[in-house]
């Protein structure tokens, strides 16, 4: 019984020490600099906030908090963490609070990239095919969609867009050209990636334009939490569980996702609490054999 009461003293101290060690790293895509370590908010003397969330993932340490700052631009990042320094513990989750920056995979479509294929329809070839969507003023563009086996070119009416082989086609409206129009592809594949971390917390971010997922939760993650997210417009899920992992989701916003809103496969296991799964471009949910469990505000006890 001694033996045990001090055991649990120790791991007490342990996690206190760890939650004392964790710092608060601050990033700003317009005003940082990654020359800067990343302890102040805003820029003082020699130190001030970090420009890419890449640099702040590499000199992060165990229980971190890293803050983004919602400067109005996109962060045009793809970032992973599958390191012992991006977990956390239960004191001291490792933290990704965005407070409602934007993560972007789109980029702009090149001028030049654009060849005249008759009349009004317009294509280009994207550096990557595979799920690969078009926007439209930082939205998804309306594609046609044909019967299967069809491989005609569809009637495209203006401001539609289809995919036929390396190239995605585009019509224009009267005495208008593509150099007229925001238009963006998928450029990054996926927003955000979690393989074998524990205790990590993403919270407060919008993310979208990735060719793949959002957010893909990929394989032996544990303990780990998705809050307040938007994954919108990616090319095929908002947000994936895969692997072993067990995670939790709670008050999302998914819609607009090319496959499907939230795939979950594999041995996971997910809970999904107080989301908003959009069942608008394709399904709400895809189970592929996973534990899934979700709460809707309805459920909670009057």
């Amino acid at each position: 019984m001694r033996i045990a009461v001090i055991l649990l003293a120790v791991a007490g101290m342990v996690g206190f020490s760890q939650a004392a060690a964790a710092a608060t790293i601050y990033v700003n895509n317009v005003l940082g600099d990654d020359l800067h370590e990343g302890t102040q908010p805003q820029s003082s003397g020699a130190d001030g906030p970090l420009r890419t969330l890449r640099k702040a993932l590499r000199i992060s340490q165990a229980g971190d908090r890293i803050v983004l700052a919602p400067t109005g631009e996109p962060y045009r990042e793809s970032i992973g963490l599958s390191a012992a320094r991006h977990c956390g513990n239960t004191i001291s989750p490792f933290i990704i609070d965005g407070q409602g920056a934007v993560l972007e995979g789109a980029e702009p479509v090149p001028y030049t990239a654009w060849e005249n294929v008759g009349g009004a329809i317009f294509r280009f070839q994207p550096s990557r095919i595979s799920y690969q969507q078009l926007f439209l003023d930082g939205k998804p563009a309306i594609e046609r969609k044909i019967a299967s086996g069809e491989t005609r070119l569809p009637d495209l009416q203006p401001r539609e867009w289809y995919r036929r082989g390396a190239y995605i086609y585009f019509c224009v409206e009267a005495d208008k050209l593509p150099y007229d129009y925001n238009l963006s592809c998928s450029a990054r594949q996926t927003g955000i990636t979690l393989y074998h971390v524990h205790d990590v917390v993403i919270m407060n971010l919008v993310v979208q334009g990735f060719r793949l997922d959002g957010v893909n939760v990929n394989d032996g993650v544990l303990d780990s939490e998705v809050l307040d997210i938007t994954s919108r417009g990616n090319g095929r899920s908002g947000i994936t569980v895969a692997g072993s992992s067990k995670v939790r989701i709670e008050g999302c916003l998914v819609g607009d996702n090319r496959e499907q809103q939230l795939l979950v496969e594999g041995t996971s296991a997910t809970l999904v609490e107080h989301c908003e799964l959009l069942a608008d471009a394709a399904p709400a949910v895809t189970n592929r054999g996973a534990r899934l469990t979700i709460r809707k505000d309805e459920d909670e006890p009057k």
